[in-house]
């Protein structure tokens, strides 16, 4: 089972391609936080997360409350036929509140297959604790409205209601049954059992290792299966009592059940409705909404074989029937089938084979650019090339409804007027590229309200946006030759956005709060580089569109550059540049940081070197008379002999204390203790590491700390896109912001010295004092 939530963190075609994954769900609210969205804290921003996501490292990530693609129950019905273009049953998450059963109702004619009822309990990381404390509603009460509800429409048999809220018991199960449930989550019992203690810290240093400091995980799943399996004796031993053979037979027995009746019982809610026996009324031959692929379907069809051919050298495809709004999510289950071919069925001889075909360095396999080119034309309906992935170039002579380019991961899609109308007119509807990761998108048109929400790598140009333009937005970039909107850039934490604006109006419409403007004909050396940027953009937009609008601007680039400015996102601007940084932060605050920084680099390699079995630096010893010494090499060893010998000093203590003077015992566990104290990353030994590293930072003065920690998260924001599932191609922007905050950093300090290098400088006196 796998999720896309509000935010859209995580999804892109490969994502959905898992051929592991049976359900999809849709998180349309959590228990823990309902009605609200997500706020992940900066300092919970890891180089990880930030990889996964398509953020920043240490820049907040927001989750918005809804889903901006899903307004209506009708756009719930588009977002069920969008999740089932990876061919799985669909599941949509609510949570129990007033009016679900009505929810409910609507989401089963939708077309969702299995309808999920969270309550009050559980967490997230993304959750305020006021939320946890004090709102939701006791599970129980939703999942008999919905039960109920669903009942008397005659739709209890189209979906499948699986209900979580703590379960922990056998008893717990068959009351959720008799209230009408068919299946049941295990949340936070299921950590329990693999030794959670609930420390509420799960982010920053797991006592049990299950989420974060995973080397400090002594679980065993077979706690867990004995767990599930006792609970299921329980099922059975309570159902057997009750006369009832299976859970599918005490579905929506709720005379079985009674209210408590208790003088000191909190609250005077009269609950009898929540027992009313209501019959379920199949329907003999039922007709639902279904998915309708006919188009992808068809061309799968013929592109299939043609990629598995090792002799192909490239697939290009005129479909002939015009499309019409009624074709929904047209190219998105094909994105997904080619992803699915390549990485899985696909052998590896076809695949080096093909000249198609590239492999990078992670031995994922993606098509060429331009490759796969698929020319359509007419109306399209929702969801126009959802989810395109590498390779792929979807060009349509036509129009467009909401949602085109939703969920992009890679390749071209190029929307050209069909002729007539006016330049008012939109050509593509509201929330272009919402989610996507990748990939570009060229319309000769307008594009409706919240263009490019959520986008995290895409790069688009367009001739006019409507309202909240670029909103969320936490990379790629945007080309805007044409109106806008208010609330342009709201909540924009990465990426850039380049706006012409000849008519000098964005400063009314643009967030103030979140992004700064500068001339694009600005002298400096980063608006050069995003001048360069932003005309390579409008050049690709001309040669997939024949934009009229933008060979005018091309033809008189020199002049209409004064026209342009661009938006500079403030939270990059806090976080990596290093004058704001040092203006915001205390020197104890910047000692930390870095401090921290350095030991934690020395950690997390000598933790990578004893789960691989490997040693440091291969087990050679640097020669300093040697032609080809490194000095790196040479600050690594120190380091590392640094770590060893405090890690020592800190488990020769500790085992003295319980061992007593037991030299055979103690020798024979001291490998042991070492290493765990490094895995687990001991606070002593951290505390111990940290005073070097402080003594390393003393003589820096306030403003160079400021340049060093600027350095360390460039380098940080740089392994974050490395790590990316989808790695940018077309990150022009980005690239430019990069170089930039790195020339600044040089200018500032000259050449900088590594973490390796501070460290070793603190520690060589103190390995030598250890080993004597």
């Amino acid at each position: 089972i796998k999720q896309i939530a509000s935010g859209r963190f995580g999804v892109w075609t490969g994502y959905l391609a898992d051929p592991n994954l049976e359900e999809l769900e849709i998180k349309i609210a959590q228990g823990a936080k309902p009605g609200e969205g997500g706020q992940l804290p900066g300092q919970k921003v890891t180089v990880e997360i930030a990889a996964a996501r398509g953020g920043t490292p240490g820049v907040e990530l927001v989750s918005p409350p809804p889903h901006h693609d899903t307004y209506s129950i009708e756009d719930l019905a588009q977002l069920i036929h969008d999740c089932k273009a990876a061919r799985v049953r669909v599941i949509v998450k609510l949570v129990s509140s007033e009016g679900i059963g009505t929810i409910a109702v609507g989401v089963a004619k939708a077309g969702a297959d299995i309808i999920n009822i969270a309550g009050n309990t559980g967490g997230t990381g993304a959750a305020q604790v006021t939320s946890l404390k004090n709102t939701g509603r006791a599970a129980e009460i939703g999942l008999a409205e919905v039960h109920q509800a669903l009942c008397r429409t005659g739709l209890r048999q189209k979906v499948t209601l699986r209900c979580s809220g703590a379960h922990q018991t056998g008893s717990d199960v068959v009351k959720s049954a008799l209230l009408g449930g068919d299946s049941f989550e295990f949340g936070t019992t299921a950590l329990m059992m693999l030794k959670c203690v609930m420390a509420k810290n799960c982010n920053v240093k797991c006592p049990a290792g299950l989420t974060t400091n995973a080397e400090a995980f002594e679980g065993d799943p077979r706690a867990l299966a004995q767990y599930l399996i006792n609970v299921a004796h329980e099922v059975r031993d309570i159902l057997a009592a009750l006369g009832l053979k299976s859970l599918r037979e005490a579905r929506g027995r709720t005379d079985l059940l009674q209210l408590l009746a208790h003088q000191n019982q909190v609250g005077q809610m009269d609950m009898h409705r929540m027992l009313a026996v209501l019959p379920e009324r199949p329907i003999a031959e039922p007709v639902y909404l279904e998915a309708n692929f006919t188009v992808d379907d068809a061309l799968l069809e013929e592109i299939r074989p043609a990629l598995l051919d090792p002799a192909s050298t490239g697939i290009e495809v005129d479909y002939t029937p015009r499309l019409s709004n009624r074709n929904k999510t047209t190219g998105g289950q094909l994105a997904i089938d080619v992803e699915r071919i390549l990485q899985y069925e696909m052998t590896a001889e076809t695949a080096e084979a093909s000249p198609i075909i590239n492999i990078d360095d992670r031995g994922r396999r993606t098509l060429k650019p331009e490759a796969l080119t698929l020319r359509l034309s007419g109306p399209a309906g929702q969801s126009f090339g959802a989810f395109c992935n590498a390779g792929m170039v979807l060009h349509l002579r036509g129009t467009a409804n909401d949602g085109v380019g939703k969920g992009q991961s890679g390749g071209i899609i190029a929307v050209v007027s069909p002729g007539g109308g006016t330049r008012e007119n939109a050509l593509i509807g509201n929330f272009g590229l919402f989610g996507a990761t990748g990939g570009q998108l060229f319309v000769e048109g307008k594009a409706g309200d919240r263009f490019c929400v959520r986008n995290s790598g895409a790069t688009a140009v367009i001739e006019g946006v409507g309202d909240f333009g670029c909103e969320y937005m936490t990379n790629g970039a945007v080309l805007n030759l044409g109106s806008f909107g208010y609330g342009f850039c709201n909540g924009m934490s990465g990426g850039v956005a380049y706006q012409y604006d000849p008519e000098g109006k964005l400063d009314d419409f643009y967030s103030r709060d979140s992004v700064s403007l500068t001339p694009l004909s600005a002298e400096d050396a980063l608006s050069g580089e995003y001048r360069l940027a932003a005309r390579t953009m409008l050049e690709r937009h001309v040669a997939h569109t024949n934009s009229e609008l933008g060979r005018r601007i091309l033809e008189n680039w020199e002049a209409e550059v004064a026209h342009f400015r661009y938006a500079t996102p403030l939270a990059l601007e806090d976080y990596q540049n290093y004058q704001h940084i040092v203006a915001a932060r205390s020197r104890k605050d910047l000692v930390d940081e870095l401090a921290f920084a350095m030991v934690s680099h020395q950690l997390t390699k000598l933790k990578r070197a004893i789960k691989d079995h490997e040693p440091m630096l291969g087990g050679a010893v640097p020669n300093p008379q040697a032609a080809d010494f490194d000095p790196q090499q040479m600050y690594e060893l120190v380091n590392t002999s640094a770590v060893l010998a405090i890690a020592q000093n800190v488990a020769r203590d500790r085992l003295a204390k319980t061992m007593g003077k037991d030299a055979v015992v103690a020798a024979l566990s001291m490998d042991v203790a070492v290493q765990k104290l490094i895995l687990t990353e001991d606070f002593t030994v951290l505390s111990k590491l940290s005073a070097f590293a402080k003594t390393a930072l003393a003589s820096y003065s306030d403003e160079e700390l400021a340049v060093l920690i600027s350095d360390k998260r460039m380098r940080d924001y740089k392994t974050a896109l490395d790590l990316r599932n989808v790695r940018l191609r077309d990150g022009f922007g980005t690239f430019a912001w990069i170089a930039h905050q790195d020339r600044l950093n040089a200018e500032r300090m000259g050449t900088l010295p590594s973490l390796d290098e501070l460290f070793a400088k603190a520690s060589s006196a103190e390995v030598v004092k250890l080993a004597s």
